[in-house]
């Protein structure tokens, strides 16, 4: 019997989630979205054709065949929502778009979204509740942490670590080898060829530390 799939965050990335969710695979056998959690009940007025808001993540109790995934931008909100439902017994399911191609050795963590048209190439980590979106290409032996977001059309070179909570903006390049810290933000179309600290914003080509 497939499991049901409660999305939590029914904004726009849920509602994206949603529609990539039913090209997801194992979609309609090992699961089939059911419905969004989100504190709005309202969340959904004004949309059709989508399940409905049967909670709030905060509140619900899940169920023996209830399988989840995070759609918030927020990486506070995303690991905060994740850690309340985790507490309660919660199982957290990848969903890996069947546009992806995902290679050899590839280990992707529960939570994590890999959209249409992404390369995950050889020996690839991708940790716990990461969103790797639409056209980003990431290079063998990379590393990439818990939470992290790395938006459309990236390319990430080859032994690159990501660290947890980092954000890297849509159109950028990573450089073979190079280490993102800990909470970092590249900026969109940067180009990174230096390490980033943990923390620390960078943008520009090359990228540079910014206020």
């Amino acid at each position: 019997m497939p499991a049901n799939l409660l999305i939590i965050g029914a904004g726009g990335f849920g509602r994206e989630l949603y529609a990539a969710s039913l090209e997801c695979r194992g979609c309609g056998s090992d699961f089939v979205p059911c419905g969004f959690l989100d504190a709005r009940a309202g969340a959904l007025d004004g949309f059709s054709g989508y399940p409905p808001v049967l909670g709030s993540p905060e509140t619900y109790a899940p169920r023996g065949n209830d399988v989840f995934a995070v759609a918030l931008g927020s990486v506070e909100a995303r690991r905060r929502c994740a850690e309340t439902l985790s507490a309660k017994g919660a199982r957290f399911i990848a969903l890996v778009h069947g546009r992806a191609n995902v290679g050899f050795n590839v280990e992707i963590g529960p939570g994590s979204y890999i959209a249409p048209g992404v390369s995950l190439t050889a020996d690839v980590r991708i940790g716990a509740h990461v969103d790797v979106f639409h056209n980003t290409s990431v290079g063998h032996d990379t590393v990439i942490g818990d939470f992290a977001h790395i938006y459309a059309q990236c390319a990430i070179g080859g032994g690159v670590k990501v660290g947890k909570g980092a954000r890297i903006f849509p159109g950028s390049t990573i450089v073979p080898r190079i280490k993102i810290g800990d909470g970092a933000t590249v900026g969109a179309g940067s180009a990174v060829f230096l390490d980033v600290r943990d923390g620390e914003t960078v943008m520009g080509n090359p990228a540079a530390p910014i206020e």
